[in-house]
Parts: C-alpha cells; structure tokens; sequence
C-alpha cells in the first residue's frame, strides 16, 4: 500500500512538473511573441519617425535654399534700382551743369543757322522758368553780330533745365532739355547695369 501510494506521489508530481513545464513554455513563447511584436512595431514607428524626420528636413532645406535665392534676387533688384537712382542723379547733375545758358544758346544760335532757312520763321525756345532771363540775355549776344533774328524765348513750368527749340514752320524741333537727355544717357547706361545683372 505504502507503494503504491508513494507511486501515486511520484505520478502526481511528475505530471504536476509536465504541466508546470509546459506552462513555463507556453508562457515562455506568448511572451517571446509579444516581446517580437513590441519590437517590431517599435521598429515600424521608428522608421515612420525617421522618414516623416527626412521629409520636413528635404521640405525645410527647400524653403530654405528658395528663400536664399528670393533674397539674393531681391537684393541684386535693389542694388540695380540703386545704380540706376545714382546713374540717373549723376548724369541729371552733370547735365545741369553743362547746359548753362551760354552753351544753349550757342546750341540755339548752330542750330538756327544750320536749318532755318526761312528768314520769317519764328524761332521759339523753350526753357525752364528760372534760366529764361539769362538765356534770353546769352542769346541776344550770341547773335547780335549775325542777321538771325533773336528766338522768343518761353519759360516752360515742365521743364527742369535745358531748352526745347523749334519753330514756327515747324521744320525744325530739338528737345536739350534735360528729361530728354537724362532718359537717352540713362536708357544707354540702363542697357550696360541691366547687361551686369544678367539682363534681370
């Protein structure tokens, strides 16, 4: 009796160990499983982390090198803008000083010489308001020792400096003015600033 219990102990253990032991196994491989799944779902955001991380850093890097050129380009309209303001200015000033009344009206008295060749053709010069009285007087000695007649000379509100000449006929017309010489040395300087920026 006392053998047949002490196998009945054994069997019971040895089947309580088979048991445990499979337990400890089935647990050991749900846990492996899920510990794999963790991973690997761990592994997938990971990646979507990396490549979402990769996409802003290529979107940022754009925005970045297109705001550089934007600002290079804006920078190179500027100084352009600013060469041409400065070139514009220059040439006006230069101009100014060149157009004095003595040297309009010997432009006047070539002119006249040159191409009104009808003696009852009024000549009239246009100028601006505050050169009107020493053209008038730089004229009337320019040609007091020839037989042209002395232009009407008009003070044009328009006009900054320089003169218009033309005449009655309307055979003859010349713009000196300083708007018409100004647009053609800066147009022709504009043409060379533009040729160094690309023609931008």
């Amino acid at each position: 009796m006392a053998d047949e219990l002490q196998s009945l102990l054994e069997k019971i253990n040895a089947e309580g160990v088979k048991k445990a032991e499979a337990e400890r196994a089935e647990i050991l491989a749900a846990a492996k499983a899920e510990a794999k799944q963790i991973v690997d779902a761990a592994k997938a955001e990971a990646e979507r982390l990396t490549a979402a991380a990769e996409a802003e850093s290529a979107t940022l890097r754009q925005r970045a090198e297109s705001e550089v050129k934007q600002a290079a380009r804006d920078t190179l309209l500027e100084l352009k803008a600013e060469l041409e303001t400065r070139l514009n200015n220059a040439v006006n000033g230069a101009a100014a000083q060149a157009l004095d009344p003595k040297l309009m009206a010997e432009i006047v008295k070539a002119m006249v010489a040159k191409f009104a060749d009808d003696p009852d053709a009024e000549v009239t010069v246009r100028c601006a308001v505050n050169e009107r009285a020493a053209l008038d007087a730089a004229l009337k000695n320019a040609l007091a020792d020839s037989l042209i007649k002395t232009p009407k000379v008009l003070a044009d509100h328009t006009l900054t400096g320089g003169l218009e000449l033309g005449t009655s006929n309307g055979q003859l017309y010349f713009d000196f003015s300083l708007e018409a010489i100004g647009g053609v040395v800066g147009a022709y300087a504009g043409e060379h600033i533009a040729a160094l920026f690309g023609g931008k």
